[in-house]
């Protein structure tokens, strides 16, 4: 037994050694193992600014550090910007923010949500940012919607509870447009400057989050009796007077530069943070709670249209016709042959219309001829009264100069000849004056108004026929009621009228054959308020049509007539805007009236 232990003490010796090396090696490199510290960037928004971040935050840092051996954290205060950019590069392993911004950038990247911070700020402890509008204790603004024209401030468009919050509660309540939120002015931090620039009149409102009010004044930073919040409310037992409701405090959250490891280490240790911890304190909250649900976050920024994962009319558009191209081409495709349609349909349209005009001018043509030739008619149906017309004056002028021949023969002095010579002048303007009222009824001329006394073209009307009536033993009168005015009328046209409903009333007393009545044409004039209204009344045969037929063109009761008179006499009526209308008279004969709106013109 001895001699084999001496035979392997050598062996034995040398294995000890190398086993007592290990140790050693492993002892060394634990102890270098248990030196290594792991180090956490950890981003801040700061909205008070860097100093005051560094204050408020650092020891809940010290607070992590205390409880996680072995890990260091770096606070980096930043603005909103900052922060973004800072994240969107990937030097952060964990963000303390706000709950706008760290539900903008979670809708968009990875980001874990670990703790909301718990404040004594209401009842509901995990809420306590809402946005505060402040002015001057002196200032006119007594409500939110007494603002649109103030000077208005924030920190910034993307502070949720120094801005986002107020626009959504305006919002919903449509107080203002866009235009008021284009004239906001933001600041960027520290927020404390807004509630200074209030105080010296350099704004009128300043937007800040809740509670700075009451901070700055427990600082004994400013004296809340030199400035009023508007609209204010104390929802949820809130200590802090608000404009707005509460929503979840700030969050911490880890990014996917840092480990699930240290995440959960990080989420444990904040939730074991105790109310009394300088750490609490120094962050003006009573500890950390589990991650409150940001859906009224999400809610607001969807109602604002600002929602990360909302997209622009543009992009929804582009992806629809992405996901639909056939549908898209077949839309394209139609709409350009709607257009080459309308352009076609448009320039046939054109030459339609250009053909309905010409055929338009040539029925006026037409019809003036029409109106010509009955016109002459008319003349030549006149023809012993016209003659007559004449033949008077034309007696008289024979008259007179026999007479002038006879007392020249006399020796009378030529001198007292004058007054003949002035009466034989008188005769030759009437007959000058019955050619030229013939002429300007035959002569084919364009319609003209003038102004004139209406009895004036229906005495002329009535002077061209009154021989007629006299030779065939019809009476025929007029009458004149109502303060007489003038007006602008188509002379020539209304003649027309005039000789035509007198032709027609006398062929109705000759076809009378009742012998015992006294044929009779009675013409009336009345002047209205803001017309004048023709009666043309005869006791002859009466309509032997109905009022429908007669209403019918080329409607005529003779057989060599063109029933021309009667359409005629509408058409110029309506020319005028007026109303022509036929009925019966009673107990026998028959009554054309005409109502014509004329522009009051006193005499």
């Amino acid at each position: 037994m001895n001699n084999y232990l001496l035979r392997s003490s050598p062996f034995f010796c040398i294995k000890a050694l190398a086993i007592a090396l290990v140790s050693v090696c492993c002892l060394c490199s634990c102890k270098a193992q248990a030196r290594i510290v792991q180090h956490y960037d950890v981003g801040v928004l700061a909205l008070r600014g860097d100093n005051h971040a560094n204050k408020a935050w650092r020891p809940t840092l010290d607070w992590l550090e205390q409880e996680i051996p072995g890990v260091t954290f770096e606070l980096h205060p930043y603005n909103f910007d900052e922060l973004d950019d800072a994240f969107r590069h990937n030097q952060l392993d964990f963000l303390l923010t706000s709950p706008g911004q760290a539900t903008k950038i979670a809708r968009q990247h990875q980001l874990n949500w670990l703790a909301t911070q718990r404040t004594g700020y209401s009842k509901k402890t995990s809420r306590s940012i809402a946005s505060v509008v402040v002015v001057r204790e002196s200032s006119h603004f007594t409500s939110l919607k007494d603002i649109e024209q103030a000077r208005v401030a924030a920190v910034s468009e993307k502070a949720f509870g120094g801005f986002i919050a107020l626009r959504y509660e305006l919002d919903k309540l449509d107080y203002f447009n866009a235009s008021f939120y284009k004239k906001i002015k933001f600041t960027g931090p520290p927020t404390d400057q807004l509630i200074y620039d209030v105080i010296d009149n350099n704004i009128d409102v300043a937007v800040v989050p809740a509670c700075t009010l009451e901070n700055m004044a427990k600082e004994g930073l400013v004296d809340t009796t030199s400035v009023r919040v508007l609209d204010v409310r104390y929802p949820d037992g809130s200590v802090c007077g608000v404009s707005t409701p509460l929503y979840p405090n700030w969050t911490f959250t880890k990014t996917d530069r840092a480990t699930n490891e240290i995440g959960k280490k990080v989420a444990q240790a904040l939730l074991a943070m105790p109310e009394d911890a300088l750490a609490a304190k120094s962050a003006n909250n009573i500890g950390w709670t589990l991650p409150e649900s940001p859906v009224d976050v999400d809610n607001v920024f969807k109602h604002l249209d600002m929602h990360p994962l909302q997209q622009t009319w543009q992009e929804s558009f582009y992806k629809w016709l992405d996901r639909n191209e056939f549908l898209a081409f077949s839309t394209v495709l139609i709409l350009i042959l709607l257009n080459v349609y309308h352009l076609w349909v448009e320039y046939h349209f054109k030459r339609s219309k250009q053909e309905l005009e010409r055929t338009l001018f040539a029925l006026k043509e037409k019809n003036a001829v029409l109106e010509h030739v009955q016109r002459t008619m008319i003349v030549g149906e006149l023809g012993s009264s016209i003659a007559h017309e004449i033949n008077q004056p034309l007696s008289s002028i024979k008259n007179y100069s026999e007479g002038v021949q006879r007392r020249i023969e006399q020796g009378m002095d030529p001198k007292d000849l004058t007054p003949i010579l002035g009466k034989i002048q008188q005769q030759v303007g009437a007959a000058s004056d019955i050619i030229q009222r013939l002429r300007s009824l035959i002569k084919r001329t364009p319609t003209a108004r003038v102004v004139c006394r209406p009895v004036d073209f229906i005495s002329d009307s009535i002077h061209l026929v009154e021989y007629d009536f006299r030779a065939l033993n019809i009476g025929l009168e007029l009458s004149v009621d109502g303060e007489p005015f003038k007006g602008e009328f188509d002379v020539i046209g209304m003649q027309q009228v005039m000789l035509n409903l007198l032709k027609n009333a006398k062929e109705a007393c000759l076809a009378s054959m009742d012998v015992e009545v006294i044929p009779m044409v009675h013409v009336e004039l009345l002047y209205g308020t803001n017309e004048i209204i023709i009666k043309v009344e005869d006791n002859g045969i009466g309509l032997e049509a109905s009022e429908e037929e007669v209403q019918q063109a080329f409607y005529t009761t003779k057989s060599d007539g063109l029933g021309l008179g009667l359409p005629i006499c509408r058409d110029v009526v309506e020319a005028h805007h007026g109303q022509f209308m036929i009925q019966p008279n009673r107990p026998r004969g028959c009554q054309v009236t005409i109502v014509i709106p004329v522009t009051r013109s006193q005499e």
